[in-house]
């Protein structure tokens, strides 16, 4: 049997199956996150080799499709296409931005707003072959509203700057035990602070029944909304669709969110992963 093998790549991990042609996903597993923009061609080897080991030897793989964060550019995604070629062998490889992944996955071949939340966020006018049009996402420093990094952003500045709840803020330094050096280190000094702000993510879902923290995530999905979607066209009238471990985790803020902006929101996917493997599928 012959097999494709889907790559749905974000900074903190990738997600990877092999669909046979009978449709079915035969195998999936999970590697190192890489942001292509971002990692360097040691980096870049090492999670291709990591991927490489986990695919059983009997398994004859004829195309690869990778999307994945920071593929932004031509150059980008030649390098990805390299690395996979070489450690893979595979001669048939298409590489493309996670945000055109999102898209297939949640769209097909339909009209719409598909978004991405999770570590970083992103979204895109995609007029159901491909992107029509994107509003940059510029990175955690400058953008990525409503998504993990930025709200473990909002919450350790808030917390510093004596924003938040004393008690809330005082359970949040005591659950992690990191003190404010620390905390500028890894923000400022480690080649992941967008993975390492996220990962304070799931303290905030776990106290949203404190009004100011809720209010905090209804904020940065407002500020998603305002920044990143209603700049479209027709926006209010197509349908907006989410995958991410934030939208999924945080679906209940995110439409409540949306209704109060006169927003429609349709899907919300924890990955796009099961939607690729429909849109690649043979007679899908």
């Amino acid at each position: 049997m012959e097999y494709t093998l889907i790559a749905d790549a974000g900074s903190t991990k990738i997600d990877w199956v092999l669909v046979g042609s009978d449709r079915t996903g035969a195998l999936r597993f999970g590697t190192t996150g890489l942001n292509a923009l971002l990692a360097d061609a040691a980096e870049t080897s090492r999670v291709m080799l990591e991927a490489e080991s986990r695919i059983p030897a009997d398994v004859n793989i004829t195309e690869i499709h990778y999307y994945g964060a920071g593929c932004a550019t031509t150059e980008i995604c030649g390098k990805i296409r390299r690395a996979l070629e070489e450690t893979i062998g595979v001669g048939r490889v298409s590489v493309d931005s996670d945000l055109l992944g999102a898209a297939r996955s949640l769209l097909g071949d339909r009209r719409g707003i598909a978004c991405i939340l999770g570590t970083g966020s992103n979204s895109c006018l995609y007029d159901g072959s491909a992107i029509e049009r994107n509003i940059p996402s510029l990175g955690f420093i400058l953008g990525d509203e409503g998504s993990g990094a930025s709200l473990g952003k909002r919450l350790v500045a808030d917390a510093f700057k004596g924003h938040l709840p004393r008690t809330v803020a005082e359970r949040f330094l005591d659950e992690y035990g990191l003190t404010l050096g620390e905390i500028l280190d890894k923000v400022y000094r480690s080649p992941a602070p967008s993975r390492f702000l996220a990962s304070l993510v799931p303290f905030i879902h776990g106290h949203l029944w404190n009004p100011y923290v809720y209010s905090l995530v209804m904020n940065e999905f407002r500020s998603f909304f305002t920044r990143n979607v209603s700049p479209y066209a027709g926006s209010r009238a197509l349908p907006i669709s989410f995958t991410g471990s934030i939208a999924f985790h945080f679906a209940d803020i995110l439409r409540k969110t949306a209704d109060e902006l006169g927003f429609s929101v349709g899907e919300i996917t924890r990955q796009p992963l099961d939607g690729l493997i429909r849109y690649h599928s043979p007679n899908s």
